[in-house]
């Protein structure tokens, strides 16, 4: 598990008299002016890629803040942002890493303590093993299909599912880590780690999962300093988005086992009977409009039990426990002798 992503912002008011605030632009700007009376309403610089070898960072200064932001991974070591296992899910030494780095290309002198900067954005990763390309886009089409509670599948684009993009609390993407990767590495502009012809094979493999921290979750769910926020923590946040969507993994191949785990959920007989109901439902006429023929406080109650029961929300969503499971074991790969080993 990694992080993919990190959005640093440090206010002007919290270090006023930090020495970069009255540097002069380094690149290019924008400015926003009235072409009748010619006065400046603002001015600000567009995002500046810092290169280092083969490492990518952006940054911009605005009127009042400076913002950095990119992968850790791209800021350590060889700058591998597949498995980026020099920086793993410790948020501290990410931020670092790539504050580091634009200390060092900039020369900028030394940054503001790093616990003035505020965090807006993580991306927390996971990479799966599959047995191949193809089972990664089966895995990939039943993923699709799921909708429901916090998931909405709002936008769908090659290799690529993506929940929920626009939310500013949380939002998950999966895709193909394989196709996205000699995408990147046809780019002119690829400054990335060198793949070998074996790693770029394995790389095929790989399903990712991404849950998005956004600036709402920051704002009102972290409960902590960010730098006080631990690796499991976040290894959690991940766990509760994407394992509610993929259920316990429970094998319930045929109906009758499905009607004894949900009787073995429900705190009574008679409560299992009546969730054994709804999933029928579910299954005869399919997710929405058997949501809308349940009540609503009966219906997420009887979500719970067959959460409980080990149906995910792909499960659920689909009225059958689908073929993800079958074709997945879903194996966690932390670096590239797991996956090659795999």
């Amino acid at each position: 598990m990694l992080l993919d992503w990190i959005t640093l912002r440090l206010e002007r008011a919290d270090c006023p008299q930090w020495a970069g605030w009255f540097q002069p632009a380094r690149g290019e700007q924008i400015m926003r002016f009235c072409p009748r009376t010619g006065s400046v309403t603002w001015v600000t610089d567009v995002w500046q890629t810092i290169r280092s070898d083969s490492h990518q960072i952006t940054i911009r200064r605005t009127g009042d803040s400076l913002w950095i932001q990119g992968s850790p991974a791209r800021a350590v070591a060889d700058g591998d942002a597949v498995m980026g296992e020099a920086i793993g899910l410790d948020l501290w030494a990410g931020a670092g890493a790539m504050l580091g780095l634009c200390e060092r290309v900039l020369c900028m002198g030394r940054f503001p303590e790093r616990r003035l900067w505020k965090v807006s954005r993580v991306d927390v990763t996971e990479n799966y093993c599959l047995g191949s390309l193809p089972d990664v886009r089966v895995a990939l089409g039943v993923l699709r299909g799921t909708e429901g509670g916090r998931y909405r599948v709002s936008q769908q684009a090659g290799d690529t599912v993506y929940w929920s993009h626009r939310s500013r609390l949380r939002s998950g993407k999966a895709y193909a880590k394989g196709p996205h990767l000699q995408y990147l590495l046809k780019r002119k502009t690829y400054t990335g780690t060198a793949y070998t012809a074996d790693q770029l094979e394995a790389a095929k493999k790989l399903l990712r999962l991404e849950l998005t921290l956004g600036a709402q979750w920051w704002r009102e769910r972290v409960g902590c300093h960010w730098w006080e926020l631990t690796p499991s923590r976040l290894a959690q946040e991940h766990a509760d988005y994407f394992g509610r969507m993929i259920g316990k993994g429970i094998e319930m191949d045929m109906t009758n086992n499905e009607r004894e785990a949900i009787l073995a959920a429900a705190p009574t007989v008679r409560k299992g009977r009546s969730v054994c109901r709804t999933w029928l439902t579910i299954q005869q006429v399919g997710f929405e409009s058997a949501r809308e023929i349940v009540g609503r406080s009966t219906w997420y109650d009887h979500l719970q039990v067959l959460r409980a029961a080990g149906l995910g929300d792909a499960d659920i969503s689909a009225g059958r426990v689908v073929g993800l499971r079958r074709v997945v074991s879903l194996t966690a790969v932390s670096t590239w002798e797991e996956l090659l080993a795999a």
